[in-house]
């Protein structure tokens, strides 16, 4: 059984869409946790939330482990949905400084992990300083770069090239981001997502993943130089979007600790997501259907 840890904010959420409204908890630690609980995996959650919202956490898996840093606050988004394109969105936030710091970390036995996944939602959820330390303990690090190109115009958020983004590459053995962020963070949108992709692995992480919602993803392997062609698979229903990037990221850290393949745990995370987007919330899955997914895609495709 892999053991994760997971590091990053949790959320009060509201999802609009179709004219509806939806409020509950959030956040990419959230979504991760029920993609690795539902595949047996050993978790440990390493979360933000303000003092006044502990009663988000009972939202998680009972067999997450559970370790809070409080803050004054809990981090608030607004998701926006106005059509049924899962890559288009509008986001609203109220972000408080609650970030991670190395002495939170100080009761870690970093030997008992397969795997670290960094999900930051704001530039200073989880500082360079952390992230470099995190990195230090020579155990796999899943970066999602989102958080470190968020910036705040009043209540909305906008993205910004990442300063100094190579030195935060270099503290990543996996680097998950979406089409559009893979356009800002390097500051050159004439790239092809196969050149910003090789361009960003050749900085640190071995492996470049981009997704790019109904149209699936592209992982970029350094080490065979390929990039590999993710589909994106049908889904019954589209019900809700909101964390498909953040599944997406922990199936294929859970397929990445079984196989060396790439392409593989594209194919398995891409999965993941498309039983997630059917379901609100956390994924709901389990292995079975996963495989059974995958099995109704090709008896499709023959």
């Amino acid at each position: 059984m892999a053991k994760f840890l997971i590091i990053g904010p949790v959320t009060r959420d509201t999802i609009l869409k179709s004219g509806s409204k939806c409020k509950g908890i959030g956040g990419p630690v959230y979504y991760q946790a029920g993609v690795l609980s539902a595949l047996k995996s050993d978790v440990t959650a390493l979360v933000t939330v303000g003092k006044d919202d502990a009663s988000l956490l009972d939202n998680f898996p009972q067999d997450i482990k559970l370790k809070p840093v409080w803050g004054s606050k809990t981090t608030q988004f607004e998701n926006f949905y106005p059509d049924e394109n899962p890559n288009h969105r509008l986001q609203r936030a109220c972000i408080p400084s609650n970030p991670i710091e190395i002495s939170h970390m100080s009761p870690i036995d970093w030997d008992t992990f397969d795997a670290v996944l960094v999900s930051p939602l704001s530039p200073h959820d989880v500082p360079f300083e952390t992230l470099k330390y995190i990195f230090e303990q020579e155990i796999p690090v899943y970066l999602g770069v989102q958080g470190y190109l968020r910036h705040l115009k009043g209540q909305k958020v906008v993205l910004k090239p990442l300063k100094h983004y190579k030195k935060f590459l270099t503290c990543a053995d996996f680097l998950f981001l979406d089409e559009v962020e893979a356009g800002v963070i390097i500051n050159d949108s004439s790239l092809s997502l196969h050149e910003i992709s090789r361009n960003l692995s050749l900085i640190g992480p071995g492996e470049v993943i981009i997704t790019r919602g109904d149209r699936g993803s592209i992982v970029y392997s350094r080490h065979h130089d390929v990039t590999h062609q993710i589909p994106a698979f049908p889904s019954k229903e589209r019900v809700d979007p909101t964390g498909l990037g953040d599944s997406y990221l922990a199936a294929y850290a859970f397929r990445r600790q079984e196989v060396s393949d790439p392409h593989e745990c594209g194919i398995f995370a891409s999965l993941v997501s498309s039983l997630k987007l059917e379901n609100k919330g956390a994924f709901q899955g389990n292995r079975k259907l996963i495989e059974d997914k995958r099995s109704e895609f090709i008896s499709l495709i023959q």
